[in-house]
């Protein structure tokens, strides 16, 4: 199997003064650089909500360009920047390599292309039509002391302004946008947009798209995943069930659930704004070249968390979703012994392999003798079998 990649550290307590910094330069005022001044603070609590409210009810701003107006763009750099950046720096790192070099469409300020870099990505590309917005990326990175290159593109209007192919092309957060689900025929041109980002992926290339875990949208990103799985595209994250999504036919949502590391910052937005969230909560899918096949994980059943451990009448349980479809997980034991000791620490998202459970109908129940292991902790590659013929 191929080697285990190191976690990055998040690092926000560096980061944090150069946004503040950065968000002072684009407001044009002055100021201490570590902390906001009281009424800074609530004209960026103020900008927030607005984000907020629209992000809540569905609702993309980004058709209305609201990169344009800098205090919701300041407001996006001191909180929005700092969520997705996590989300980044989480996903990219279920890619079984680092990518060299990364495309990053509708970026914004760039902290998708930000997580790249840290990850350890050559050359990454940060694309958008608001140049202010990426001359704040590209201001962020540098002086972070990473090199992203910035190019302002339109990506529905203009082919990609840049030759070759990439390891990893980004869309993060965008699709409401490109392609509003109130246009007529947006489906089908969402799909073949997506189809010609394919094109330009190197052979062993993926496609990273992320976005909100609000209802409509989670749906949207799984009807997505249906749609391209069903025309031959394999997946690398985070499904292993090749068929159509069961959460889709039960009318569920899936979504993933990370760690959220909350400066201090971040704290007094969340408190002052009335959002709770404690946690990192997003829709996402890696699709990899066509060409390249679903990742090859040998015979035994593996098993993706999707649910956080719900409480039944007889214990904890949590469903899952497995190369051998959507099951439920649960336990007779109260005090589990070393092979199964793992049910009682896991976490949505994470890849599990289970052996000698007691299994009836679409049950899987820990009994003596079962075992269970994490082969994938959130935010790591799958391990796949190499191919010894290669």
């Amino acid at each position: 199997m191929k080697n285990a990649k190191r976690k990055i550290s998040p690092d926000l307590e560096n980061i944090m003064p150069i946004l503040i910094a950065a968000w002072r330069r684009l407001l044009k005022i002055g100021g201490p650089p570590d902390v906001l001044q009281t009424r800074e603070f609530k004209d960026v609590v103020t900008a927030v909500k607005i984000l907020q409210e629209h992000s809540d009810k569905g609702q993309s701003l980004l058709g209305q360009d609201y990169f344009s107006n800098p205090h919701l763009l300041g407001a996006y750099l001191l909180y929005d920047w700092v969520l997705h950046y996590q989300q980044g720096l989480s996903l990219i790192g279920e890619l079984p390599e680092t990518p060299k070099r990364v495309l990053d469409m509708c970026s914004g300020a760039a902290p998708f292309s930000f997580a790249a870099l840290r990850h350890g990505a050559q050359e990454v590309i940060a694309t958008d039509r608001n140049a202010t917005a990426l001359q704040l990326g590209g201001e962020v990175c540098g002086r972070y002391g990473l090199p992203l290159s910035v190019r302002q593109w339109n990506c529905l209007k203009e082919a990609i302004p840049l030759e070759g192919q990439f390891d990893l092309i980004i869309l993060g957060h965008c699709l409401e946008d490109l392609f509003p689900p109130a246009v007529k025929g947006w489906m089908e041109a969402q799909n073949l947009f997506l189809k010609r980002l394919f094109s330009r992926l190197t052979p062993n290339g993926h496609l990273l798209i992320v976005d909100s875990s609000q209802n409509e949208i989670n749906r949207r990103i799984l009807m997505l995943r249906d749609s391209m799985v069903q025309e031959g595209i394999p997946v690398q994250a985070p499904c292993v069930w090749r068929g159509d999504c069961v959460a889709l036919k039960a009318n569920s949502q899936c979504y993933a659930q990370r760690e959220l590391e909350k400066p201090r910052l971040i704290k007094d937005i969340q408190r002052s704004a009335s959002i709770n969230s404690n946690s990192l909560k997003m829709s996402y899918v890696i699709f990899r070249n066509p060409a390249a096949g679903w990742p090859n994980v040998g015979d035994q059943p593996l098993y993706r968390v999707i649910s956080p451990p719900i409480k039944t009448f007889s214990g904890e349980r949590f469903y899952l979703c497995g190369t051998d479809g959507k099951k439920q997980l649960g336990s007779h034991i109260t005090e589990h012994p070393l092979e199964s000791r793992a049910f009682e620490y896991l976490k949505r998202g994470e890849l599990i392999s289970i052996g000698g459970a007691l299994e009836k109908q679409n049950a899987l129940d820990i009994v003596q003798g079962t075992t269970i292991q994490v082969v994938a902790p959130c935010g790591k590659p799958i391990p796949e079998i190499e191919d010894t013929n290669e």
